[in-house]
């Protein structure tokens, strides 16, 4: 019973290459052995339409600037929260939920996907962190969940803190 993942085949398809970085893009010659290898195969193909539309340069010259604008959300401290939670939790482990909006196997989670209204949720029931599942190949995602996600669970936390339901104060999850 061993799974074995093949990667693309390195010669076939077109060369491109980006600064002193080289790399081929296979045709869609070859057919994938199972789910999870097409699963990497088609990520594979999404990383590299994503390194032709934005260098690696460019986007680490994008990070850096954002990085040092004051108007820019500044990143939150998941790590930080989910040590405090631990060491405040008697079992030992803490929860992270995840919000996705469907599942590879079974398909569609819910009827309707409301993001917001999970994140709210799951702020108010006091998560000390989340993950918001991005990715459109397998999980129905996009990037613009990540900051819906946020300014959600922002605004719940602040909305709780200010009803005084937030028992103390609720942190906004990372």
């Amino acid at each position: 019973g061993e799974l074995i993942v093949r990667r693309r085949e390195i010669h076939s398809g077109r060369a491109m290459s980006v600064s002193t970085v080289e790399w081929s893009v296979a045709e869609k010659t070859a057919k994938p052995t199972s789910a999870l290898e097409g699963y990497m195969w088609e990520k594979e193909t999404q990383v590299d339409r994503l390194r032709e539309r934005i260098p690696l340069a460019l986007l680490m010259s994008n990070t850096k600037a954002a990085m040092m604008d004051p108007t820019r959300p500044r990143p939150r401290d998941w790590i930080g929260s989910v040590r405090r939670s631990l060491a405040e939790s008697e079992g030992g482990f803490v929860v992270i939920p995840e919000c996705k909006r469907m599942e590879p196997a079974s398909g569609s989670l819910r009827r309707r996907y409301d993001l917001p209204g999970l994140v709210r949720h799951i702020t108010a029931s006091g998560a000390p962190a989340m993950s918001v599942n991005s990715d459109g190949v397998m999980f129905g995602g996009t990037m613009e969940d990540i900051s819906a996600a946020r300014e959600a669970s922002a605004a719940a936390a602040a909305s709780l803190d200010a009803e005084g339901g937030g028992g103390g104060g609720v942190a906004t999850p990372p």
